[in-house]
């Protein structure tokens, strides 16, 4: 299966082989571009979601059947490979893109423990599975029971800890006021 070349393009929506589809969008404006969902999922506040590619790419549409939120959920293991601001989501050192998205959010970001952050200028949310003090404190609490662990399992975790597993992008107000 051949993938699309995805550009998320803050705080307006996102590019999709040179299409765009906008924050705001309606469910026909998405279908024109990516075609029929492979799930479509209804839920009772009226929200509906649309997925793509594997379940790797979630559209959200509001009870008024408008785009609120796209998120590309799947990481390293995936097949999609987003970019923002020229570098892509999920190859680039998570402290690179976090740091790059700081500045273009000038500096307003908050944070769940290293796990998540948000940035509520541009509209952009970003998440992990690890992160570098979640690895240490493993890697201490195996040498403290006398066991080693796995260098296939530590690779996959360190993996985890420096990538981004997650990218969205939300309206206005999704990740906080605009300001």
């Amino acid at each position: 299966m051949s993938y699309m070349r995805f550009t998320i393009l803050p705080p307006e929506g996102i590019e999709a082989d040179g299409r765009r589809i906008n924050i705001g969008a309606s469910a026909e404006d998405i279908t024109d571009v990516l075609g029929q969902p492979a799930d479509i999922l209804n839920d009772d506040s009226g929200l509906t979601r649309y997925f793509y590619f594997n379940n790797e790419l979630r559209f959200d549409l509001d009870s008024n059947g408008r785009l609120s939120f796209v998120e590309f959920i799947g990481g390293t293991e995936g097949k999609l490979r987003p970019e923002i601001y020229g570098i892509n989501a999920f190859e680039a050192d998570a402290d690179a893109l976090l740091a790059l998205l700081t500045e273009n959010d000038s500096g307003a970001s908050t944070e769940d423990g290293g796990y998540s952050y948000y940035f509520p200028n541009i509209q952009i949310g970003i998440s992990r599975h690890a992160t570098p003090e979640a690895i240490a404190k493993m890697k201490a609490e195996y040498i403290a029971e006398g066991e080693e662990i796995s260098p296939g399992i530590l690779a996959f975790e360190q993996n985890r800890a420096s990538h981004w597993s997650m990218i969205g992008i939300g309206q206005s107000g999704y990740y906080g006021k605009k300001g």
